[in-house]
């Protein structure tokens, strides 16, 4: 498998030099820090702990397509390189670069443009290259294999570099509809934009929280916790990048299907190259319909979000010889052990905080802990540990387990970020005036969604 290492994000994204790269910071500074015992991670994220899964969870109502899509947003603004996974002490996180702008501007699509990024660009047309020698549905790639796109972590994965493939494709058929780069790079990204919030967010957060939250953006009195530096421009929460926005990993199964003819595969397959970083062999082309609610093809959902993650992310099958310690090779471990070294507040903390900001959360929420496998077997300490003072990523899960998609705690995070986002951000469609999604792209009998861009670049 080739080199993940990320090189791109040093700089500016074209488009947003009002933004450039940020740091990270804190939503709820105020706030103490949990450090969570080393007993009580190992016994919620080891491999056999509470949040491992069993392959009987509950499916979601969400198309399993959101779950890649989800990975895409989060590559388009955070990238963290140099935290520390576990540290003695509290980090500083105002010190940490955030090599991405947090803004939704896709630029892992578009790089640094077509002059400085031209190895992207299928010469003066301002097209973006597709396809190779052995599959033209499959991303541009250098002879070694490398693709060739803004940000090499969307190669990681089969199903991340359709995605990444699906959006190239979609500012092509823009060019192609008669738009210059400059326009088709617009309404490529204020209809990403759009898709972000009025789809992918409708469909996983509370909704309650989700409406409460879109309609205080539409009269500009949001988001209430708008998180910058000194300079004016956005921060990347903790809260957000080292918890809430990890509910993905709830939601992922073991195995998809990627077309009529491979009707399941491994989510790391090596045999089919699933585990990224090489070409797409032709036979694995991804047809959205299998994961995505196109038209009357029956698709994939994702599994509902609780604490409970897929065994696989759990053991992860590319650290096995690297890593000799079984807990660090745990997403759930890691991900615990990452928010104590950042110093992340206990949700419990945050669900009183975020009330205060006028959200409808319950500040006394009855997690149900004792009705899950494993938390009888504990100690009474590290029961009383986890009742008293439960880590951030624990209880967003676990909280969402009852919702029908994420809770209330992990929505407003979300919303409120996103929010910023779009709000901080001068080149976003929410700061566009009277901007509306084409005609072109999805009709007037529904808001657009992803299915509208797979439908569009298909057509």
């Amino acid at each position: 498998m080739k080199s993940s290492v990320c090189h791109h994000g040093t700089s500016t994204a074209r488009g947003c030099s009002h933004m450039g790269l940020g740091t990270f910071g804190r939503m709820f500074p105020e706030l103490d820090p949990l450090f969570t015992s080393k007993k009580l991670m190992e016994a919620l994220g080891s491999p056999g702990g509470m949040m491992d899964a069993d392959k009987n969870s509950p499916d979601s109502n969400i198309p399993a397509a959101y779950i890649f899509f989800s990975q895409f947003v989060d590559h388009d603004v955070t990238l963290d390189v140099t935290s520390c996974l576990e540290s003695d002490q509290v980090q500083k996180v105002e010190k940490l670069p955030n090599l991405r702008s947090a803004s939704l501007d896709l630029d892992c699509v578009y790089g640094f443009g077509p002059e400085a990024s031209p190895h992207l660009y299928d010469g003066h047309s301002g097209k973006l290259l597709t396809g190779n020698a052995t599959n033209p549905n499959d991303l541009a790639r250098a002879k070694d294999g490398t693709a060739l796109i803004g940000d090499p972590r969307n190669d990681e994965n089969l199903f991340i570099s359709q995605i990444q493939l699906l959006f190239i494709r979609f500012h092509n058929k823009l060019i192609d509809s008669g738009l210059g780069f400059e326009e088709a790079q617009t309404e490529a990204r204020y209809h990403y934009q759009y898709i972000v919030l009025h789809d992918f967010l409708k469909r996983i957060c509370d909704p309650v929280i989700y409406n409460f939250a879109l309609e205080n953006l539409y009269r500009h009195n949001y988001p209430f916790k708008l998180c910058t530096n000194e300079c004016g421009k956005l921060i990347m929460p903790v809260e957000f990048s080292v918890a809430a926005f990890r509910f993905g990993h709830s939601m992922v199964r073991p195995e998809y299907p990627v077309n009529s003819k491979c009707k399941k595969i491994g989510l790391f397959d090596e045999d089919f190259g699933t585990l990224g970083f090489s070409a797409v062999p032709e036979k694995l082309t991804v047809d959205w319909r299998f994961l995505l609610d196109v038209d009357k093809t029956p698709y994939a959902k994702s599994k509902g979000i609780d604490e409970l993650i897929t065994k696989e992310l759990n053991d992860l099958p590319f650290m096995r010889d690297s890593e000799p310690d079984p807990n660090k090779r745990s997403l759930s471990f890691r991900n615990l052990l990452r928010g104590r070294s950042l110093g992340l507040p206990s949700g419990q903390d945050v669900a009183e905080a975020l009330a205060e900001c006028g959200y409808d959360i319950p500040t006394d929420l009855n997690l149900g802990l004792s009705k899950i496998d494993g938390f009888s077997d504990m100690p009474g300490k590290l029961r009383a540990e986890l009742k008293k003072q439960t880590p951030l990523f624990f209880y967003i899960l676990r909280e969402s387990r009852f919702s029908e998609g994420l809770g209330r705690v992990g929505s407003a995070i979300l919303m409120e970020v996103f929010g910023a986002m779009l709000t901080h951000c001068e080149n976003s469609y929410i700061n566009a005036g009277c901007w509306e999604p084409s005609i072109d792209i999805v009709s007037s009998d529904h808001e657009l969604s992803l299915r509208d861009i797979v439908s569009y670049v298909s057509s």
